[in-house]
């Protein structure tokens, strides 16, 4: 009688892990870190060295990163594997680049005096980040904007052509507010903006772009989206929590073929924003007819309250009205603090991150306070699952399964706790703060930097 081979999916962890150690052991890893130490510290190398330096660099680096790469495309549980073998290898902690293309690590606090990145282009702001991958905005002399993709790590650029006839000529009022890879660069790219003509862009390089249907709910409601097994996720500022199917049709263009609500919000009193069922309920009560700005604010109204203010702010909100630019919120909200004894009172914010973690989706809630004449700290913080069997976000209680989650607006993301990196531990990084799931304890605020013109740039030796 033959004996069967057991499938590989069903190797046991301990051997998988065996196999992990030799491609993060590799002495290639250690070198690559010491190689790009020095050129970002500047020391003088010929010319010629340097172009073979770095296309060493370059060999030694995507070599490492393909073995790791084959590994997780193997099966699921290869993946996890990965995922949860990881913490055993020591690594370092990521670092924070600014729009205009500087950085420094976590930390050197508010540097005063970032270093900037040497492989980046002049013309060239950063948009959005994921794992070890840059969004680049370059413009030129006419203003008129082309968008890459750039690993800093590798000096890797990839262009992304399909974005010129959408977004290469825009005004002054339109943003990209995230740019997320689901795999890899020749992979879907899902950017977010604050277009309601195109709020979220699904792009897989070479084969096409697709887009909404303009002022299409959810997609104008979305405040924040991440990937979570080939699928796409975001949330409303009202938690609705939704899922976009994505395939491919004949071409290789990107499709969306299923749009699902997962988590409905709870009956929500004297909210300043757009909810998803009071969209649905006015467009069927107008049967459909109208823009969404006069859906929402009531037409002839709403003109009568713009007839009031000054003409320059009438031809603002036209412009922006007439372009899309603009036209979608940050998702902030702001509340009032009763609990300040002076005048005047601080701003509080709101803000909320969805994150996918060891294969579920949480999201973050914070509170943040601005003082007037110090530092802007966190209030407060709150952490959900997602139970979509029971349609519910359920609060998070006694850690996040030893993670540690690294937020921004632009790009979060949750590692395996190592060497340097503390586990049940939120990293925010506008202020520096560190806040312990665990004991529900913060640290002080170590800086006050932009949250909304900082992201989160990964090496390589830590992107699972």
């Amino acid at each position: 009688m033959a004996s069967t081979i057991p499938p590989w999916s069903e190797i046991p962890q301990d051997i998988l892990g065996l196999v992990i150690d030799r491609l993060y052991s590799s002495p290639v890893q250690t070198r690559f870190s010491a190689a790009w130490s020095k050129i970002l510290l500047a020391v003088p190398v010929a010319a010629a060295n340097r172009r073979g330096f770095q296309h060493l660099c370059r060999r030694t680096r995507d070599s490492a990163a393909a073995d790791r790469a084959r590994f997780r495309a193997v099966c699921r549980s290869w993946r996890l594997a990965m995922r949860h073998h990881v913490s055993k290898t020591p690594g370092a902690l990521p670092w924070i680049v600014m729009s205009d293309g500087s950085f420094f690590t976590h930390s050197d606090g508010g540097c005063s005096a970032p270093r900037s990145l040497p492989s980046l282009p002049k013309n060239a702001r950063c948009i959005g980040s994921t794992d070890e991958w840059l969004a680049l905005d370059c413009t030129d002399a006419e203003n008129v904007h082309a968008y890459f993709l750039h690993n800093p790590f590798s000096n890797t650029m990839v262009p992304l052509p399909e974005l010129s006839p959408i977004i290469g000529n825009v005004s002054e009022f339109f943003e990209v507010r995230k740019v997320l890879l689901r795999s890899s660069p020749r992979d879907i790219v899902a950017l977010m903006t604050n277009n309601s003509n195109y709020p979220i862009i699904l792009i897989r390089p070479g084969k096409g772009v697709w887009l909404p249907k303009p002022d299409t709910t959810p997609f104008n409601l979305i405040i924040d989206i991440v990937f979570l097994e080939g699928k796409l996720y975001g949330i409303t500022q009202a938690e609705d929590l939704a899922s976009v199917s994505i395939h491919f049709d004949n071409y290789g263009v990107p499709t969306v073929t299923i749009t699902e609500r997962l988590i409905e919000h709870p009956p929500l009193k004297n909210c300043d924003f757009d909810v998803w069922s009071d969209l649905d309920e006015k467009l069927e009560a107008n049967d459909g007819m109208g823009d969404r700005d006069e859906v929402e604010n009531g037409g002839e109204d709403h003109d009568e309250e713009l007839n009031e203010v000054d003409a320059r702010a009438r031809a603002l909100y036209e412009f922006k009205k007439k372009t899309g630019d603009g036209m979608i919120l940050e998702g902030t909200t702001y509340l009032e603090d009763s609990e300040v004894p002076y005048e005047p009172k601080d701003l509080i914010s709101v803000n909320w991150y969805l994150i996918e973690s060891r294969g579920k989706l949480l999201m973050v809630r914070r509170q943040v306070e601005w003082p007037l004449y110090s530092l802007s700290f966190t209030r407060k913080v709150e952490v959900f699952e997602a139970n979509t069997s029971a349609g519910a976000w359920v609060p998070v209680s006694g850690g996040i399964d030893s993670q540690a989650l690294f937020i921004s607006s632009r790009f979060s993301k949750s590692i395996c706790a190592f060497e340097n990196v503390k586990q049940d531990t939120i990293y925010f990084i506008d202020t520096g703060e560190m806040f312990n799931t665990r004991s529900q304890s913060m640290s002080p605020p170590q800086r006050d930097i932009d949250r909304r013109q900082s992201m989160w740039i990964f090496s390589p030796e830590i992107v699972v």
